[in-house]
Parts: C-alpha cells; sequence; structure tokens
C-alpha cells in the first residue's frame, strides 16, 4: 500500500494519476472527501483527515510500505509532518518522500527552508528510509503571468536577471511515482529537482515572445514594490515574508543549480520550459495560479 498525504495538491494528485492505472494499491489523506472525489481516479482509498490528528494517522498508516510527504507551506508544518514521520515510525519501516525545496537548510534565510530542514532531520533519527527531493522552482509558478504575457506582453518579477533551474510539476509526479513503487536508487539521499538548464526572466519572455506570437518584455520590480502589492493581497504576513524569502534566495543564486537528475532516473530529459510555455499558450486563464510561488 502506498500513501499519498497532500493528495489532492498538484504534486500529490498526479502521483496518484500515475499510480491508479498501473494497478498500484494507493491511499489517500485528504481534509475534503467530495473535493478528493473529484480531483482523484476511481479505487483511490480515502482516509479523511488531517496530520494534525495521530488516530487518523495511525489508521492511514496501516500497511503502508511507502508514503509521499508533501503539505502546503504552513507555519505549523514541522508539528504537521513531523506527526506522520512519528506515526510512521510506530507503523514499521516504510520508506518516506519527502519534498522539500528551495532554501532547504537548518540555518536558511528561507523560514520554509528552515522548517524543511527540521522535519529532514526528525525522518533521519527516526532511522526510515527516505529520499527528499528538492525541486526549485515549479514552471506553473509561470501560470499567473500568462494573462498578462498575452494581453499586455509583460511579465514582472523581483529576482533581477538572475537564472533559475525550473522543473515542470509532471516531471517531479513521474519522479515520485517511480521512488515509491520500485527499489529506490536514491535511497537516503537527498536530490535537488530541475530541468537541465537555468534561465532568466529575460529569457522566459523571450521564449514567450516566441510562443505568443507577440513582444513580451520583462519589468524586473524591487523586493519594496513586490511587498506593497502582497499586502494588498489579503495573504498573511507570514507567508508574504517567505515569498519575498525566495526572492531574495534567487537573487543570491540559489536558483542556478540545473542538473541531470530527472533523466538520469526517468531514462527521459525533463521537460523543457519552452515546450511548458508552448502549451501554455492555449490554457486558459481560468485555470491557472494567482500565486506567485504557490505552496
Amino acid at each position: 500500500m502506498i500513501l499519498i498525504c497532500g493528495a489532492t495538491g498538484r504534486i500529490g494528485r498526479q502521483v496518484v494519476h500515475n499510480l491508479i492505472p498501473e494497478g498500484h494499491k494507493v491511499r489517500a489523506l485528504v481534509r475534503d472527501r467530495e473535493k478528493a472525489t473529484a480531483r482523484l481516479p476511481g479505487h483511490t482509498e480515502l482516509v479523511v483527515g488531517d496530520m494534525a490528528d495521530p488516530d487518523v494517522l495511525v489508521s492511514a498508516l496501516e500497511g503502508v510500505t511507502s508514503l509521499l510527504l508533501v503539505s502546503p507551506v504552513n507555519p505549523e508544518q514541522v508539528t504537521l509532518q513531523g506527526n506522520v514521520v512519528r506515526a510512521a515510525s510506530k507503523a514499521g519501516s516504510p520508506y518516506i518522500v519527502k519534498i522539500s525545496g528551495l532554501g532547504t537548510a537548518q540555518d536558511s534565510n528561507v523560514d520554509c527552508g528552515r522548517w524543511h530542514a527540521e522535519t529532514e532531520q526528525q525522518i533521519v533519527l527516526s532511522g526510515l528510509p527516505y529520499t527528499f527531493l528538492r525541486p526549485l522552482f515549479f514552471m506553473q509558478n509561470l501560470d499567473f503571468q500568462l494573462t498578462t504575457a498575452k494581453n499586455e506582453g509583460v511579465i514582472r518579477a523581483g529576482v533581477g536577471d538572475a537564472r533559475i533551474a525550473m522543473i515542470d510539476v509532471a516531471d517531479i509526479a513521474d519522479v515520485c511515482a517511480k521512488l515509491l513503487v520500485e527499489v529506490s536508487p536514491w535511497m537516503n539521499e537527498t536530490v535537488t529537482l530541475t530541468t537541465n538548464r537555468s534561465v532568466s526572466y529575460p529569457e522566459v519572455a523571450s521564449l514567450m515572445s516566441k510562443h505568443f506570437g507577440r513582444v513580451v518584455i520583462y519589468s524586473p520590480q524591487t523586493l519594496d514594490a513586490i511587498k506593497a502589492n502582497l499586502r494588498t493581497s489579503g495573504q498573511p504576513d507570514w507567508h508574504i515574508n517567505i515569498l519575498l524569502q525566495f526572492n531574495q534566495a534567487f537573487l543570491q543564486g540559489l536558483g542556478d543549480v540545473a542538473n541531470s537528475r530527472v533523466a538520469d532516473l526517468l531514462g527521459r530529459p525533463a521537460r523543457s520550459l519552452e515546450d511548458y510555455l508552448a502549451q501554455s499558450f492555449d490554457q486558459s486563464p481560468a485555470v491557472t495560479d494567482s500565486d506567485p510561488f504557490p505552496s
């Protein structure tokens, strides 16, 4: 049995859709049964509850041999994900694939990077087998820029000309699915997930110009301007701070670490940003995300 925590999110949902058609037994920990039923394929076993409930976690982990641990960024995530780790330790020795991210380190200047590092350390100390995956920037994070790119010919960001190694969520999901069902070649490793080439926002604008049939320019923003805009969005201060920290981390070059690990595991190249944008040209604005760095 494979347990997916965060099964209705962007990564978890695609992992479930990868596993069910191949005949794998999948259990999903979800908070909303109706939402899960709409988003997940049939034959997915649902456990309704959340990471804050130890009794639910005991039930969710029964008979589980591997699990995906991913959840939205949240100030309580160390406690919540730690509950899963403790429950997993009592359930046997399930293999944990944990999604972390940009700036994951005990001394990180990115708040959620420290939170991820704390949970990674809990897993290591538990003695459970694991793989820590650290995608730096989802290509889907560009989706909220699509409307202004197509209609106004401009994209905006606070990362200057920094180069960022992005990755398609679909590639993350493919990696997770493979690790969860096979003897992991990345057992007890930490792996940064990227496509094979870093790009700057001026390059993103150039690629959008190519595929959207109009000139798209990049308009750099200051972090102060971004902060002012975020203040009007209604997001909580802790989330605004993390978004600003992400931008600062990219300005410091922490996103420029492209590698071939996805290709090494999957036997095919990671999806390029150019291919992603070519498909995004036909994407409806209704399905884009309004958050520049969604959790």
